[in-house]
């Protein structure tokens, strides 16, 4: 994850703002950057909010950890805590994918990018085509 820039800020996607206990901090650090590796059309960026207090204050963080959806330089959306991803800090990343899906910070085809299943990726060498041969 990187430092805010002004133009960090106006394109970011994810804001994330922790300092709550340490694994608190790790589990959504994961998670985020798992999802940061899979979603390269959105800027993850995090933030420490008792080292921001002014940012803190200007994205209305209260609870931690917090993530501000961003979407043209404006907060769309927030992930307070983890009451929307099931209430506990053992939440898949698949469902923290979905919740930044549904707030349209990061593009998602349905089913979740980490666990692709086999009818929906196909995979094919150089010289084979989409169709089946007989002679194989």
């Amino acid at each position: 994850m990187e430092k805010i820039t002004k133009a960090t800020w106006e394109n970011a996607g994810v804001e994330a703002s922790f300092n709550a206990s340490k694994t608190i901090i790790m589990v959504m650090d994961k998670h985020l950057s798992i999802l940061a590796k899979q979603h390269i059309e959105t800027r993850f960026v995090k933030i420490q909010a008792e080292k921001s207090p002014f940012l803190a204050e200007k994205l209305k963080i209260v609870v931690l950890p917090t993530l501000a959806l961003v979407n043209n330089a404006k907060v769309d959306d927030y992930v307070v805590g983890f009451d929307e991803l099931g209430g506990t800090d053992d939440f898949s990343t698949g469902e923290l994918e979905e919740r930044l899906a549904k707030a349209q910070v990061i593009i998602f085809e349905g089913e979740s990018s980490l666990n692709p299943t086999k009818s929906r990726v196909q995979t094919r060498g150089v010289r084979q085509s989409t169709h089946s041969s007989d002679s194989e």
